[in-house]
């Protein structure tokens, strides 16, 4: 492909560190800053005074503006690392602006509007072409990358040209980046070990131990390949870095914010107050309630999803739902 000019859309910790790995491989980089207090301070300080405010940024090399679609008009390509809650709310009035753009999803979910994957969201409701997608996934914890810690990440696209040009912009002395052809099934993967790592932080925060906790995870594994053969129809393996690693990195690793999460509510934080005390989306607590209606729609029962809707949005005793599933692992 062509040079093309990129843009980024988010200012959280992992927009943050996909600029800094951009910045490595391109002379100009469009960010969207939605907040603009924060945008000045960017400019100001050359660091992300929220997230990862101890990377430095290269002011020399960013673009940046507070207004969506001046950075969408100057771009080619656009890497969304939106909260997935939050994409449609985001990008609903740049419809127009995104018809023409090679678009390349850096998040993790599922849409709730749509109940679909980012990518099959954009496909089906803003009409791009599946040539003009992409996804970014894997084991990345956003912190290690900023800390360049060596970090494995996968481009899931059909179009071969688009995902070489992306991971080759991607790889730097501490990322390496390959490329996939099946990106439904990396992003349901990505979508459903945050829920999995919110059971694993309960069970921890109820004091289980790293037994159960290995055989939890094992579980979540089975569940995790199962539902992507029910909605995928797929016969992929998971035991790929995109797949497997992303999962075990979200369920034992510190950084998870699912996990995070899911600690306070088994050490008796409510709900809410969980997720008050977070600084930053917890979309596994969303990814929840998404995939538990969607197996309802599919009239598919997933044990471990079951439970986890049950805490979080049934309000039932964290304590007794992990008793009952222990139960069940076998």
């Amino acid at each position: 492909m062509k040079k093309k000019s990129i843009g980024v859309l988010g200012s959280g910790s992992w927009a943050t560190a996909l600029v800094k790995i951009l910045s490595e491989n391109t002379s100009n980089i469009n960010w969207y800053v939605r907040n603009s207090d924060i945008l000045e301070q960017i400019r100001t300080d050359k660091k992300n005074p929220k997230y990862l405010s101890y990377v430095d940024l290269n002011l020399n090399k960013l673009q940046i503006s507070s207004e969506i679609d001046d950075i969408i008009r100057d771009s080619d390509i656009i890497i969304i690392a939106i909260p997935s809650p939050f994409i449609e709310s985001s990008l609903i009035s740049s419809k127009k602006l995104l018809s023409n753009k090679f678009l390349v999803s850096a998040s993790k979910g599922i849409i709730p509007e749509s109940f679909l994957t980012i990518s099959e969201h954009l496909n089906k409701e803003y009409n791009i072409p599946k040539k003009n997608l992409a996804i970014i996934s894997g084991p990345s914890h956003a912190e290690e990358v900023a800390q360049e810690k060596l970090t494995y990440l996968t481009v899931g696209t059909r179009n071969s040209k688009l995902g070489k040009y992306i991971s080759e912009l991607l790889k730097t002395k501490y990322i390496i980046s390959t490329v996939s052809s099946d990106m439904i099934a990396i992003e349901y993967s990505s979508s459903l070990k945050n829920i999995y790592s919110i059971m694993v932080g309960i069970a921890h925060g109820l004091g289980y131990g790293d037994n159960f906790l290995s055989v939890l995870i094992s579980h979540c594994s089975k569940e995790m390949s199962d539902f992507i053969k029910v909605v995928h129809k797929t016969g992929i393996k998971i035991n790929h870095s995109a797949y497997l690693g992303d999962l075990l990195v979200t369920t034992y690793s510190s950084f998870s914010r699912n996990r995070t999460f899911g600690n306070m509510i088994g050490k008796g934080y409510s709900i809410k107050s969980a997720k008050a005390e977070m600084n930053m989306i917890v979309e596994g607590y969303y990814a929840t309630k998404n995939a538990f209606m969607l197996s309802k729609k599919l009239s598919t029962k997933f044990l471990i999803i079951d439970f986890c809707y049950k805490i979080l949005f049934e309000n039932k005793s964290a304590s007794r739902q992990i008793k009952e599933l222990s139960k069940n692992l076998y």
